[in-house]
């Protein structure tokens, strides 16, 4: 008897899929995976930060793609948020802008 075409080309599809999972996962534990640096930017204006003006001060800053940006106020703080972006290299950066003391 034999299998069906259709049973044969999902057990192919299951077979590649595994394979290029198997290669991808080899290849990112020889590259290592991508690390993540912290930068902190002292707050150095008065008044209040929209999340507009932080994620224009970051960009001016560092060159990349910003992913998030999430205000975490903190006391003594108000203005304080969290951004993460990919730098044009491929590394991630959590930047933390005015949340430490100027």
């Amino acid at each position: 008897m034999g299998f069906s075409i259709n049973a044969r080309q999902s057990v192919r599809r299951f077979i590649v899929s595994a394979t290029k999972a198997s290669i991808l996962t080899t290849f990112m534990w020889s590259a290592g995976v991508a690390q993540a640096a912290t930068v902190n930017i002292p707050d150095t204006s008065t008044g209040h930060l929209s999340t507009l003006q932080v994620k224009t001060a970051v960009k001016k800053l560092h060159k990349g793609r910003i992913i998030y940006t999430k205000r975490t106020a903190k006391p003594g703080f108000p203005n304080c948020h969290i951004v993460k972006m990919i730098t044009t290299t491929g590394e991630f950066k959590y930047i933390r802008y005015a949340c430490t003391a100027k």
